[in-house]
């Protein structure tokens, strides 16, 4: 018999997907923006902290941005001969 797989384990769309990422990017992009705005606002370590986290993210944000796309795991609902009613299996 044939495994067959319900709808729950299908993926979402690309779109999707590519929205998800772009927001996420566009996140962490105002958040190197706003840590430019403090490291010119701020003194001492934390203006550091802001320089630092300002060339960083977006080696980060890029990354994450092109990870592709999810990672599926196996799904768990499997279509089982024995929950068939019988005589359904043959005909498969």
């Amino acid at each position: 018999m044939t495994d067959v797989h319900a709808i729950t384990s299908a993926g979402r769309s690309q779109s999707d997907q590519l929205h998800d990422r772009t927001r996420n990017y566009l996140i962490s992009m105002s958040i190197r923006a706003a840590a430019f705005v403090a490291a010119f606002l701020t003194d001492g370590w934390v203006r550091w902290a802001c320089v630092l986290l300002a060339f960083v993210l977006p080696v980060v944000a890029v990354i994450f941005a092109n990870s592709g796309t999810e990672r599926r795991s196996v799904p768990s609902s499997y279509v089982d001969a024995r929950a068939l009613p019988p005589g359904e299996e043959k005909q498969r």
